[in-house]
């Protein structure tokens, strides 16, 4: 194992638009007032918490556990291996890990991993390799990962002289012992614990029932299980979301067998696990595939499908144990009040943010919700998490307005949704460079970003009070989160990523504004006009498509114009500063919040 023992590398950031219409006029007939009204005084800043390695991709936790997607990069690879950056990972290691290779996150891509994977812990973080120890892990190669919520039917199995027979090893648990139809999700584990040396078991595996127990594994029926080969272990119960998929000939196709279910279906930014189960339910016979396996989105059927990484044919009765989390997403409108709020910050109240540090929250400011009232908050805003709650913040530490309202998104924690952080690796002076499947190679990529203060609950405490947006630098093919005023990104500023598609009651696309007077520009979109209770986010967009170029260099908002019956894209500092002919902005509007029918409250 001694190549696993170098250097660490920092990791670079990881892991259709549809054209606007737009206009501006004059500040009247319901548009905000001047800011010159306000009168705000500075608060105490944000309560410092422990300094911590602070990770990539962080999308929001579920009953099952975190879950997303790491992409190998020439940055965050080495050798046979791929380092994880992650605050539940990072300096534990006694963190349980489960991986399953995607060829093609997001639907877009493509690149095979041809060996059987584990992960492994080299002192500081966790890592994915390769199992012969020497083959590289190509750049681009992608993994699901999922980091299991702690309880019974999570933990370390480990064979022993006891415990395996030949190419098996039997687990001994109580959800598993006597459970013939007890899902089980397996992933190897070099070094439980994160000790010095560890041991491979460079073959395809997979699980089965031998009519009292459960037991992982080797594909090829013959090679021995070697003693302290572990691996980690999840149990789960069938139900929404966990399943077993068999491979027949309706659904098989040479190298691979498609996954028919409505979690899956459709839904490119799906995040997929796999384990193969040699014998679903205990029965008396079998089908064995012996081959590194992984999974893919193909667009044409609109369906994830389990493959054979070598392209050799899936048998026919090969079943696969599978997990996908349920969707669940909220957006709403938060208002600050005296009894939310104190200080610079105003805490939001949902159940996908309470208690979830691991959540992923945007925000643009509302001036008139509903199209009633109107308040100010002329500040560069964030979120950070406070231990139980999600707060919105105002960087400069200047104190939130009572009635300052906010839109809040919290999406689906899929492939489309991630945390990036700049490192000393992607940033140079004002920009800080994204490199992600869903957005590399994509100048027409529609990205909504926000400011993430403690990413994880991990506090970075690396605050970038400066209006940001996002741009695309042709030259390398990627987008990038930058700074309007030409300020330099801090190293270690975190910001919460979502790279949105359209889809029931929701509307994505870019606006431009188009000339004209004033400090705002109306959004002219059948989603939007004439309904005061859209939300509406948006992201300063510089250069739409890769072309052109114009800076918004103040704070926005959104507002309803009650007399134009549109909403408007507004600057925050009032009437002194007018909106800039060509100025571009993505948006995601919700017409109703009826579309959501996964909410959790």
């Amino acid at each position: 194992m001694s190549t696993k023992f170098v250097r660490f590398v920092a990791v670079l950031a990881i892991l259709v638009s549809i054209a606007g219409n737009s206009g501006v006029g004059r500040a009247d007939g319901g548009a905000p007032p001047s800011v010159s009204a306000q009168n705000l005084q500075p608060p105490p800043a944000p309560e410092a918490q422990p300094l911590n390695i602070t990770p990539l991709n962080i999308p929001p936790a579920s009953s099952l556990g975190v879950q997303f997607v790491h992409v190998a990069t020439a940055a965050n690879s080495s050798v046979d291996y791929t380092i994880i950056d992650h605050p539940l990972t990072n300096g534990n290691p006694n963190a349980i890990i489960l991986v399953t290779p995607n060829w093609n996150p997001g639907g877009v891509g493509g690149t095979y991993d041809n060996h059987p994977i584990g992960v492994w812990y080299n002192g500081s973080k966790w890592a994915i390799f390769n199992q012969d120890g020497v083959t590289a892990i190509p750049v681009g190669a992608a993994f699901n990962v999922i980091i299991p919520t702690a309880g019974a039917g999570v933990f370390v199995h480990t064979a022993t002289v006891g415990n395996r027979a030949g190419d098996y090893t039997m687990i001994t648990n109580s959800l598993t012992d006597g459970n013939p139809n007890a899902i089980v999700a397996v992933t190897p584990n070099w070094n439980p614990g994160g000790g010095g040396s560890g041991t491979y078991n460079n073959h395809p595996t997979g699980v089965f029932y031998d009519g009292s127990k459960w037991a992982i594994f080797n594909q090829d029926g013959t090679t021995a299980i070697p003693v302290n080969a572990s691996f980690n272990v999840s149990v789960l119960t069938a139900g929404a979301g966990v399943f077993i998929h068999t491979a027949t000939v309706g659904n098989n196709a040479g190298d691979y067998t498609k996954i028919d279910n409505p979690l899956t279906n459709n839904h490119p930014n799906a995040i997929v696990f796999v384990t193969p189960n040699w014998d679903p339910g205990g029965g008396v016979s079998g089908t064995y595939n012996n081959h590194p396996i992984g999974v893919f989105y193909g667009a044409t059927a609109g369906q994830w499908t389990i493959f054979n990484q070598d392209l050799a044919p899936i048998p026919l009765g090969a079943a696969f144990n599978v997990l996908v989390l349920v969707p669940a997403s909220d957006i709403f409108v938060h208002t600050a009040t005296a009894g939310n709020s104190v200080g610079a910050y105003t805490n939001i109240d949902n159940r996908l943010t309470n208690f979830h540090p691991n959540a992923v929250v945007f925000t643009t400011p509302n001036w008139n919700p509903g199209g009633v009232g109107g308040m100010y908050n002329n500040h560069n805003i964030g979120v950070y998490y406070d231990g139980i709650q999600w707060t919105i913040f105002n960087q400069d530490n200047v104190t939130m307005p009572a009635n300052a309202a906010f839109n809040v998104l919290v999406p689906n924690p899929d492939t489309s949704v991630f945390v990036h952080k700049a490192t000393a690796a992607n940033s140079a002076g004002d920009y800080t460079t994204i490199d992600y499947p869903l957005t590399n190679g994509k100048p027409n990529a529609i990205i909504l970003v926000t400011l993430n203060y403690d990413p994880g609950g991990t506090c970075v405490c690396a605050v970038n009070d400066h209006p940001i947006g996002v741009y695309y630098d042709g030259g390398n093919s990627k987008w990038a989160i930058f700074n309007q005023d030409h300020a330099a990104i801090p190293v270690g500023a975190t910001f919460n990523v979502f790279v949105p598609t359209a889809g029931p009651g929701v509307g994505v696309f870019v606006h431009t504004a188009t000339g004209g007077s004033g400090n705002q520009t109306y959004i002219n979109n059948p989603m939007t006009n004439g309904n005061p209770n859209a939300i509406v986010v948006v992201t300063p967009n510089w250069n739409p498509g890769g072309i052109g170029g114009v800076y918004a260099n103040f704070p926005i908002g959104v507002y309803y114009n009650n007399t134009a019956r549109k909403w408007a894209i507004f600057n925050q500092n009032g009437i002194s500063s007018s909106m800039p002919a060509n100025a571009a902005f993505n948006v995601y509007v919700v017409g109703s919040k009826l579309y959501l029918p996964l909410v959790i409250r």
